[in-house]
This record gives structure tokens, C-alpha cells and sequence, in this order.
């Protein structure tokens, strides 16, 4: 998953980070080219470019031009990456009562550890969840892939009744943005009125939300 708001030194970022990043730029419909990875991990060109060398050596990898793409082998790592990342965010978050700032942190650990016997029991204990607490899906578990509302950034959204579909994320690494997010009640579910620009009512309350974070939280028609 996307990393927090401490740069990451290219020692840092394994394998796994540079699948998941992929993975995620793609599947949240943003071309994955070598200078958004390198954006989205908080890293230089030059330990992208060295990193998506080992990948395509590895055989994870179909392209690096005109964008990243994985192979089907890539592709399968980075899922179940992503999929025990998620699932052990919903873990943390339902169960522990961890904040959503919290429950990204501890998961980046826990997506390294977990195996698949324990992700599975994790995932029947948890009522076969769909989404992470941020509004993401959690791949590969469901017999039925869960299929992606149309949603827009709330940045680019019109006045009217709108609810919040998910949370970009790259917006989980930022902890202060997602901390905001989380405080201001703007999470997957909850209905909101976009009044104008940024300025939306929430329960009553008049709330503005700062540009970064409207950029990255996803809203559809209430």
C-alpha cells in the first residue's frame, strides 16, 4: 500500500511495494508510469527504474512503456499483496477499533505476514467483507469480483446530494489528510451536501475540505 508521509529510502521499498503500487495506479484507472510510482512511493526515478528491472527479470512484468504493466504472474503477487492488506485493515478496524490512520499502518506490516490458511479464516470470521474500511475492494476472495460504482473525485463534483464511495490510496498514506477524513466524518457510506467549490454540509455541520483531500476522495449521487 501506499506509504506514509515519511520518505522512503530505496533500501525501503521491496518488491511487494512497487507491485502494490502498480496495482493500485491500475486498478484505480491511473496509468502506472515510472514517474507516478515513483510519486506514489515517495521515491527517486533511479529506484524506480532499478526496481522495475528485478520485476521484469523476474517475469512480473509485461511492459515498462509507454506504462507499467504486470504480467499475470505480477499481477497475482500484487493482488494477494493488496487483498491481505485489506483485509487486515477491516480486521483492525471492525474488530480492534483502531482508527483508519492506525488500522494502514499495522496492516502494512501484517500484508507481509499473513498466510493464506489465516487470511482465509480472517475473511469467514470477518462475514466475508467486500471493501476495506476505506471503500476499496478486497480482491481475489469473493466468488464474484465486487463491481465499481461510477464515482468522481469530489474535486470535480457539482452542488447537489452526494455520498462517499471510497478513499483513494494514496490518500491512507497521507496521515494527517486521512486523520482529517476521519474526524470530519466523511467516510464510505455517509451522505453528504456539496454546497459549492469544496464547501460541503454534513449532518448539519458546514464543512470545507481542503483541495488535497477532495483530489483523492471519491463521491457518487446520493
Amino acid at each position: 500500500m501506499q506509504k506514509t508521509n515519511q520518505p522512503i529510502e530505496p533500501s525501503q521499498a521491496g518488491a511487494e511495494s512497487y507491485l502494490e503500487a502498480i496495482f493500485v495506479l491500475t486498478t484505480e484507472g491511473r496509468p502506472a508510469q515510472a514517474a507516478r510510482i515513483a510519486e506514489y512511493l515517495a521515491v527517486t526515478p533511479v529506484s524506480v527504474s532499478r526496481a522495475l528491472s528485478r520485476l521484469e527479470k523476474n517475469g512480473d512484468l509485461l511492459s515498462r512503456v509507454p506504462e507499467v504493466r504486470l504480467s499475470a504472474q505480477g499481477w497475482a503477487r500484487a493482488e494477494a499483496i493488496v487483498r491481505r492488506h485489506r483485509l487486515a485493515e477491516r480486521w483492525l478496524s471492525d474488530k480492534l477499533g483502531l482508527s483508519l490512520v492506525e488500522a494502514h499502518r499495522e496492516a502494512e506490516r501484517l500484508e507481509h505476514a499473513l498466510s493464506e490458511r489465516v487470511e482465509q479464516a480472517l475473511w469467514e470470521d470477518l462475514g466475508r467483507p467486500l471493501t476495506c474500511p476505506h471503500g476499496n475492494p478486497i480482491p481475489g476472495l469473493a466468488s464474484e469480483p465486487l463491481p465499481l460504482l461510477p464515482a468522481i473525485p469530489l474535486e470535480r463534483a457539482q452542488p447537489g446530494r452526494y455520498c462517499v464511495d471510497r478513499i483513494y490510496e494514496q490518500l491512507e498514506g497521507l496521515e494527517e489528510r486521512l486523520q482529517w477524513v476521519e474526524d470530519a466524518g466523511l467516510l464510505p457510506g455517509v451522505s453528504f451536501t456539496l454546497e459549492s467549490d469544496r464547501r460541503v454540509t454534513i449532518q448539519g455541520v458546514p464543512i470545507e475540505v481542503p483541495e488535497a483531500v477532495a483530489a483523492q476522495l471519491l463521491v457518487r449521487e446520493a
